[in-house]
């Protein structure tokens, strides 16, 4: 785990976008309730910045008990998307800044939801750093910011416990993500299951693994993870992968494997596994229609491929989850 979350706080502002308030609010309260259940309680506040009454982007007011003045120190902040005139919201919010500096200072997990890694930037934390944004105000970023690198082609980034996302839907990816990394696989799970099922895409999310391997910044290799995670199950010949990329098979390899610690061989097989998990999960394929659906034309060589990465058969794996 990254670190023990014992207090979160969830900041809101004027402009909030709705759906961000709804989805982080709602999965808050679920993940309190399912930690409670496994003995890892947590408190955590929704708080607004200044005034106790935000306004959201869809012109519905929204109450809070508490601003951030009430909050001296937190482990964990999410601070959900927002839609308007950057420069205003900034202007507005001033007050915030300062108070995310002195959070991140204490140690805490700063997330930013899309719009919202405007007030990261604002407060000089990205400097020097990657981010992503909403694709909308890439150009704004960038003129408001040029000391921090925008990586337009990536929905999510990490320096130093600060994320970003590009959008929602990258935004519960990376909720998901740090669910599991500091609660536990089972919590997320759960959330997974009970309140995100619905939202899931038929692909495993760019830039961002369990491992944290795509953490890097070598610009070749993202290109190709993104191509590899959305072919994964097509059969994969690294010369004709080199070729699309305008490399040699020897520098792919090592750059490869420098960047992310695994071969290109082993990332593909990772991304099969992943994606058949998922299956397993949500779906009612059989085995042996997954082992086909991933690129596995030989059932019983993906069943043993499976138990070694995952330590048991894909049948065990689904019954796991259908007891959840």
């Amino acid at each position: 785990m990254l670190l023990k979350i014992n207090h979160a706080t969830l900041v809101f502002c004027d402009k909030t976008l709705g759906t961000s308030l709804g989805l982080l609010t709602d999965l808050y309260a679920l993940l309190h309730y399912f930690a409670e259940q496994s003995g890892q309680s947590f408190t955590y506040d929704t708080v607004a910045v200044a005034e106790k009454t935000v306004t959201t982007s869809g012109h519905v007011s929204v109450s809070f008990d508490k601003t951030i003045d009430d909050i001296i120190q937190t482990d964990l902040v999410m601070l959900p998307a927002f839609w308007g005139d950057p420069s205003q919201v900034l202007e507005k919010n001033a007050s915030l800044m300062p108070w995310l500096v002195k959070q991140h200072e204490q140690g805490a997990l700063l997330v930013a939801h899309s719009t919202s890694a405007f007030f990261l930037a604002q407060a000089r934390l990205l400097d020097n750093r990657s981010a992503t944004t909403h694709w909308f105000y890439f150009d704004k970023f960038e003129e408001l910011f040029p000391q921090v690198n925008l990586r337009r082609q990536r929905f999510i980034t990490a320096n130093d416990r600060l994320y970003c996302s590009s959008g929602l839907s990258a935004a519960m990816d990376l909720g998901i993500y740090l669910i599991e990394q500091l609660w536990g696989a089972d919590i997320a799970g759960r959330i997974n299951q009970s309140f995100l099922v619905d939202l899931k895409r038929n692909y495993k999310p760019e830039f961002i693994n369990i491992e944290g391997h795509k953490f890097h910044d070598d610009e070749l290799v993202l290109s190709i993870q993104s191509w590899l995670e959305l072919n994964f199950s097509a059969a994969i010949d690294l010369v004709g992968l080199a070729q699309r990329f305008n490399t040699s098979v020897s520098s792919l390899k090592r750059r490869f494997k420098s960047a992310t610690g695994e071969t290109p061989t082993k990332y593909v097989q990772n991304l099969r596994v992943d994606r058949a998990k998922e299956l397993l999960k949500f779906g009612s394929l059989t085995v042996a229609q997954i082992s086909y659906d991933v690129g596995y034309e030989d059932v019983s060589y993906f069943g043993g491929l499976f138990k070694r990465s995952v330590g048991e058969t894909p049948v065990q794996y689904r019954k796991k989850f259908r007891r959840l």
